[in-house]
């Protein structure tokens, strides 16, 4: 039987240090009807120099913009039955693509699969992945979204749900859901990549924030999926609230009972920490480390918020 033809669309900026096994990864794919299309956002490390050593064997060309409107540049050229897409800093396995077709049903538009964290020395790093993964391992078979760093999509329904390019991030996630009114998403967790997290608190605290500053306009039109959805649970979303009463009412706890309301919201929220810790590991080192990511990640989230809420009203 005659496979599909597929393109795998990457776009990239500034991933010097992972571009080229990544490509590597998409040309050792054991899957053979497949094209490469790449794009790089003008990096300035090295990375466009290293993809053009591969010459004809990918496609390429440099798109000045964020995510979105690389993949809306890319989707208007692609003419294969369907798109994969993979990040810059991912690894693919061999069968990595074979598992993502495979896995297509009649009614569905597109497939995910799971993020794998490759072995490092930096705990950060391995622990991020490895709460990521926890919750990947928790995903049904049919979702609302999945992210671009893994994901196979039916060309037709990645032509019509173009993606926003007023979301730096969280464009996805959005897209993700506007893809699912057609049809179907299919989580497949054989179908893997190896997936490199943040290395220094700093750029993760970053990268937290400026996801959330974009939280509240995806989120402007998907209402029902701001309260938690497969990925992202009602637990880790109930947090954020959490945080900001805490807030509130430590700036108010000159008053007895505004400091006893700031003590018993900190402390649930606390608690709810340790409760997800626990589940992810029994490690007590890990345990410890796992509690610190939630706690900054959540200050990241809140502040992310209050800068993007504007942009909502506007």
């Amino acid at each position: 039987m005659k496979q599909p033809s597929v393109t795998i669309l990457l776009t990239v900026r500034n991933s010097a240090g992972t571009i080229k096994k990544c490509v590597d990864s998409l040309l050792n794919q054991d899957y053979k009807n497949k094209k490469i299309y790449v794009t790089d956002a003008f990096s300035t490390d090295g990375t466009y120099e290293i993809l053009k050593k591969f010459g004809k064997k990918i496609k390429l060309e440099q798109v000045r913009g964020n995510m979105a409107i690389a993949y809306n540049h890319m989707l208007k050229k692609v003419n294969t039955e369907f798109v994969a897409f993979i990040d810059g800093d991912a690894i693919a396995e061999k069968d990595w693509l074979t598992r993502l077709i495979d896995a297509f049903e009649e009614d569905s538009v597109a497939v995910g699969g799971k993020p794998r964290t490759p072995k490092t020395k930096n705990e950060l790093q391995e622990l991020i992945g490895k709460e990521l993964e926890f919750r990947f391992n928790k995903l049904p078979k049919y979702v609302s979204r999945l992210p671009t760093m893994n994901l196979c999509v039916r060309t037709e329904y990645a032509k019509k749900v173009i993606f926003r390019a007023d979301l730096d991030v969280v464009q996805e996630t959005e897209w993700g859901y506007r893809l699912t009114k057609y049809g179907k998403m299919i989580y497949e967790p054989a179908a893997v990549v190896w997936h490199h997290h943040r290395a220094t608190w700093k750029s993760y605290f970053k990268q937290q924030m400026n996801y959330a500053k974009f939280v509240p306009t995806a989120y402007r039109s998907h209402k029902r999926k701001a309260t938690g959805d497969e990925i992202t649970p009602g637990l880790m979303v109930i947090q954020i609230p959490l945080l900001y009463l805490a807030a509130l009412f430590f700036i108010l706890s000159f008053s007895k009972m505004f400091h006893q309301l700031w003590q018993f919201t900190f402390g649930f929220l606390c608690l709810l920490y340790v409760y997800m810790s626990a589940l992810i590991t029994t490690n007590i080192s890990d345990f410890f480390y796992l509690i610190l990511i939630f706690f900054v990640r959540n200050i990241a989230w809140c502040i992310g918020g209050l800068i993007g809420l504007p942009k909502v009203f506007k």
